[in-house]
């Protein structure tokens, strides 16, 4: 079983790496300025573009924005998936959507009008928050945000996000740690 693991795994470090070097090169960028504007040295980036190495997903994050790429055209889907049972609902307070063994939580989150829901970072956790419907204040270490459906807000290095819902509000909110 271990080596089935294992192999997935390569698997996945190469399918993720294709993916990065083939972007990276259609758009004529250098190892060296993804990797600066990433944030990683050129080595790890090219470590991770063959395989050799596999990438946080703050890293990918930072990889792939650097590429104009989006996740879900970065992940392969491959074997091993986890389904999880249940669904977004719409009553108001908070639902853990992913597996416990992931880096990564994520939570659906829905607020009435005039609600909140206050949420402390650690300080190797990014966040990833996204409004599915509605409209809301997000405030990041007292820094305020107007957002509303279908935007994105990616949060690093915070202390702590307070989200006041406008109105009748669902969103994502994904919360992962850094290497």
């Amino acid at each position: 079983m271990q080596e089935k693991t294992r192999e997935a795994s390569e698997a996945l470090a190469q399918e993720v790496g294709e993916r990065l070097r083939d972007r990276r090169t259609k758009l004529s960028l250098t190892l060296r300025k993804v990797a600066d504007e990433a944030g990683i040295s050129a080595t790890h980036l090219s470590d991770i573009e063959n395989g050799r190495s596999h990438a946080s997903l703050p890293v990918l994050l930072r990889i792939g924005r650097a590429l104009d790429l989006p996740l879900i055209h970065l992940l392969p889907r491959l074997g091993g998936h986890h389904v999880m049972e249940g669904s977004l609902g719409s009553s108001p307070g908070e639902t853990v959507l992913s597996h416990p063994k992931l880096r990564l939580v994520v939570e659906n989150v829905n607020l009435r009008p005039d609600t909140g829901h206050r949420m402390a970072v650690g300080s190797d956790e990014d966040v990833l928050i996204f409004v599915i419907q509605g409209r809301c204040t997000i405030d990041v270490d007292g820094a305020g945000y107007l957002v509303s459906a279908r935007d994105c807000m990616d949060v690093e290095r915070a202390t702590s996000i307070h989200i006041t819902a406008l109105a009748d509000s669902r969103l994502l909110v994904c919360r992962g740690t850094r290497r």
